[in-house]
């Protein structure tokens, strides 16, 4: 199955949680408090998409100055003819054991229709243009992609290379790319020995490493043959070198970024510009954020093109290491040294101490670690730390050595000394002594506060960050026009002018609730003199009061709170008996991590044993610790619903009757209740209540998990035709692993309860919405995730009963395709498209749309992607993509519609709580910690029996 080149990008959230503070020793002036985030783990609102800065231009609408073109008349006579030639191809002929991708049926109708910009250029390659494909390999091998970057470089200065220097692309791991044939000799392969020498070095280091690095021919890549497969009708109609000629011209497009000095390439298609006119924005804690861009060659029906989009980036903040090191200890708790160590691994840091004839020597070192016995005690500082040195007569300070050896008294010899050498072997520098190089990304998880800064960043208009694409974007890309074209020289060119497409809105639903109908406006409703579908009985609830000591923001007004909050949920149609005990209950958290664990479960076995069923949790703070724990203990030791509310969120009067009713959303879902539901001619065939609906999503370890921490599955299903209910299964697997390991028990699962909630039947139909799957894995799911299915039918249906209909549908979030509206008329109050846009055709290939089903909030926004690579129940193209603009109006915890569907939405809702559960194994300070083990772990699968059947994850 042939997929085009889509950057996912890494699924890792943003969730610690910053706290400020000056601590004495070398910190100087911190900036102490909290300052909020969206929710306790730190996700934030999934509307919007982020890309730059804020800035620039009071008009909503980006109008370039060639104004706006029809989108091709040719691409969209050619997908007509694509749809007249699949209509040719039985549907029933499709075996069930095939792998591929099912033609598209046709091209959606339904809507208003409008033209939209997009953020997708024209790649142009001449018409008897070829490249020339060739595998390279390095001994020994060298894990630093910088240094194999420079590597790459130096083989350009050889006699057989220099000459075509200019016409050669490669991705410096396996892949070189020609615009001519080289002379390699008659076999088509050279080896080329090099010394190696950095950037700034005229001549090699004596002890400098040699390497060999091995080319060798692959194959020509006439581009013609792509661009014939991608006009041809034919439904059957297969290119085999789809993948390897986009990968080529990929490697082609991120040779002038690559090698441009002031630009940073971040993994595969991301450049960030760095020199002196970078917009560097401080996000506290020793980062920065940047702006940047992404560009990816992606194919479509007629065209190659080139994505291209705005983003922005965490780097370290460039400059003295000792004001970094302060910046991060006045946003960061936990353990010092171990924290402030894994801020610091691996960061590259200049020194100019030494002196080469009286001038000083500049060197770049690599922190690997503090300082450690025996050398000092752990994060010691240059009073401590001690080592070896024959030259001053025997055991010295590093405070004393660099006084002695150097004249050079510390300003600050009590900040910790960094290790720039070996653990085996350290070399202990002052911080001092050292300055932050520039362009060093950050791997690791943001803090709640960065979290915040960032997305007020990256929140930027969508004209803005369309002029930007166009602008600064293509000179940094190299997509320039004339003779300092670039790509030149590869046969390449491309139209300066973003593409148009056509698009739709699709009308919005109504919503019902049980006292009447509500219409939305711009996605979004109000819930004002409604109530809830089916509101559920609210008994056997208590509430838990959590103090840290600080302010008591509360004061002595929680009864009347909870009073308060009893009378909203009577308001909603729920029936609330009054809390039992009626004062709740208290307790005062300790600092320590540990103890509070411990006090956090105490408490929990003692409502459990008190008889409560449902609880509201009053946090002092926003600490994903104390979240974390209360969840592990309540879903999967005690049995106890919980929902989390802030102290100084509750006690606000300012939007509070709006808080308590959002609260009030998440007590009747986890009760069993119904919030909004649709009318059923909205539902499409879901409507006869035979088909069961399930999202399945898979989170995988951040950068700063522990060592062989795991994935976490999550699979939600519906139960009946309301759509309302959607209990889960949970469970780990094996680490950054995207299919389902035990898919077949899960489904299982979700099949025996929609039987025990259905008079012992089974669906007819299953309507899968994947999560997180990336394009070059959609044949990958059809291989080993769809044939769980079928094992699970074998196992739950009769034996002579008919086996149900599954139909895949793939959501993708982490995409770089962004619509701009090209008339106001078109356009919501931010600029972007209304919602209920879709885009089906002039820059898909398969079966896929693009869908913006909500409001954006801020910033430009990110529809969802939608790729069926199954269908066995028969979708249809305007019966699917209404119905996931309708569903989207049924997630329960809001009163809008949300970005994706319910189902994909839940199912990673369902994840994050996994990562609650294994807190501790997967969000650590730099990765610290025991390895992570399958058998000793506190958690792998599952909640309580009691909360099995219901939406505990909510």
């Amino acid at each position: 199955m042939s997929g085009r080149g889509q950057d996912r990008g890494g699924r890792g959230q943003s969730r610690g949680g910053g706290r400020g503070g000056d601590r004495g020793g070398y910190t100087g002036g911190g900036r102490g408090g909290e300052r909020g985030r969206g929710d306790f783990r730190g996700r934030g609102d999934r509307g919007g998409g982020r890309g730059g800065f804020s800035g620039g231009g009071s008009d909503n609408i980006f109008r370039p100055e060639e104004g706006t073109p029809q989108p091709s008349p040719e691409v969209m006579k050619v997908e007509n003819a694509i749809i007249e030639s699949n209509k040719a191809v039985s549907l029933k002929k499709l075996s069930l054991s095939e792998i591929a991708l099912p033609n598209r049926p046709a091209y959606g109708t339904l809507g208003d229709k409008i033209i939209l910009r997009v953020n997708y250029f024209h790649l142009l390659p001449k018409p008897k243009q070829a490249l020339y494909r060739y595998s390279i390999s390095l001994e020994p091998d060298e894990p630093i992609v910088r240094k194999r970057r420079q590597i790459s470089a130096l083989l350009l200065e050889d006699v057989t290379f220099a000459p075509y220097r200019d016409s050669i692309a490669t991705d410096h791991r396996s892949t070189l790319i020609s615009a001519t044939e080289l002379n390699l000799g008659a076999d088509g392969r050279k080896a080329v020995r090099l010394t190696y020498r950095d950037q700034d070095e005229v001549e090699a280091r004596p002890n400098a490493r040699t390497y060999v690095i091995k080319v060798q021919k692959s194959r020509t890549i006439p581009l013609s043959e792509l661009l014939t497969y991608l006009s041809s009708t034919s439904a059957d109609a297969q290119y085999d070198q789809h993948d390897e000629t986009v990968q080529a011209l990929n490697i082609v497009m991120s040779r002038k970024p690559t090698l441009t000095p002031d630009v940073v390439p971040v993994g595969r298609n991301k450049y960030f510009p760095i020199g002196p006119q970078a917009r560097m924005y401080d996000l506290r804690g020793g980062l920065v954020a940047l702006r940047g861009y992404y560009a990816s060659v992606r194919t479509a029906t007629l065209r190659t093109l080139i994505n291209v989009n705005v983003c922005t980036a965490a780097f370290y903040k460039p400059g003295p290491l000792l004001d970094l090191m302060r910046d991060f200890r006045a946003e960061t708790t936990g353990p010092m040294p171990q924290s402030l160590e894994g801020f610091l691994r691996r960061l590259r840091v200049e020194t100019k101490y030494l002196k080469k004839k009286g001038v000083p020597s500049p060197k770049v070192k690599t922190i690997i670690s503090l300082a450690r016995p025996p050398s000092a005690t752990y994060g010691g500082n240059a009073k401590q730390a001690m080592f070896d040195c024959d030259e001053l007569d025997g055991r010295v300070t590093v405070e004393d050595f660099f006084r002695r050896k150097h004249q050079i008294t510390l300003a600050v010899p009590l900040a910790p000394v960094v290790n720039v050498g070996t653990i085996e072997n350290p070399v202990l520098i002052p911080p001092e002594l050292c300055t932050v190089l520039p362009g060093q990304v950050s791997r690791r998880l943001l803090t709640g506060n960065q979290t915040t800064e960032m997305i007020q960043v990256a929140c930027q208009r969508p004209a803005e960050n369309a002029r930007l694409i166009v602008g600064e974007g293509a000179r940094i890309i190299g997509m320039s026009q004339g003779n300092q074209n670039p790509l030149a020289a590869f046969g390449l060119k491309v139209e300066p002018q973003m593409l148009t497409v056509d698009g739709r809105i699709l009308a919005a639903p109504t919503v019902s609730y049980a006292n009447g109908p509500v219409i939305p406006e711009s996605g979004s409703w109000n819930m004002f003199k409604k109530r809830f579908s089916v509101g559920a009985a609210i008994k056997d609830w208590s509430f838990l009061r959590l103090r840290d000591g600080n302010a008591e923001p509360l004061q002595d007004s929680v009864p009347e709170l909870i009073r308060a909050f009893k009378g909203a949920m009577d308001v909603v149609g729920m029936r609330a008996d009054n809390p039992k005990p009626p004062n709740g209950f208290t307790v005062s958290l300790l600092q320590d991590d540990n103890e509070k664990s411990k006090q956090i479960k105490e408490v929990l076995e003692k409502i459990q044993k008190s008889g409560v069923k449902m609880l509201l949790v009053i946090l002092p703070s926003q600490k994903p610790f104390t979240y974390a724990r209360v969840k592990y203990f309540a879903d999967t030791q005690y049995g106890i619903h919980t929902v989390c509310v802030i102290d100084q969120k509750l006690a606000k009067e300012r939007g509070q009757q709006q808080y308590m009713a959002n609260v009030a959303l998440k007590f009747n879902l986890k009760k069993g209740g119904i919030n909004q539901k649709l009318p059923t001619d909205k539902l499409g065939f879901l409507k006869d209540g035979k088909t069961m609906v399930m999202g399945i999503d898979v989170t995988h370890p951040s950068p700063t998990s522990v060592t062989g921490a795991p994935s976490i599955v999550g699979v939600v299903a519906s139960t009946d035709a309301l759509l309302g209910q959607w209990p889960a299964s949970i469970r780990v697997q094996e680490g950054r692993k995207e299919m389902v390991t035990e898919l077949t028990e899960m489904v299982m699962e979700r099949l025996r309860l929609w039987r025990k909630k259905n008079s012992d039947t089974l669906p007819e139909q299953i309507l899968v919405y994947r999560d997180g799957v990336s394009e070059g894995q959609y044949d990958t799911v059809l291989r080993e995730e769809l044939p769980c299915f079928y094992a699970a039918f074998e196992k739950i249906y009769p034996a002579k009963a008919k086996k149900p209909k599954v139909s895949i549908v793939i959501v993708g979030k982490r995409h770089h395709t962004r619509f701009y509206p090209v008339k106001q008329e078109d356009a919501d109050r931010g600029g972007n498209p209304k919602n209920g846009t879709v885009v089906d055709r002039g820059i898909t290939k398969y079966w896929e749309f693009y869908l913006q089903a909500h409001t954006g909030l801020q910033g430009t926004a990110r529809p969802a992607h939608y790729v069926v690579v199954r269908d066995e129940i028969g979708l249809g193209a305007d019966g699917l993509e209404q119905l996931t603009h309708n569903i989207c109006y049924l997630f329960g915890r809001a009163t809008k519609s949300v970005s994706i569907c319910p189902p994909a939405y839940y199912a990673d809702l369902l994840c994050e709580r996994g990562r609650c559960y294994l807190h501790g194994t997967m969000n650590t300070e730099g990765g610290a910690g025991a390895a992570f083990n399958v058998n000793q772990a506190e958690w792998t699968r599952g909640v309580h029996p009691t909360l099995e059947e219901t939406m505990f994850y909510i």
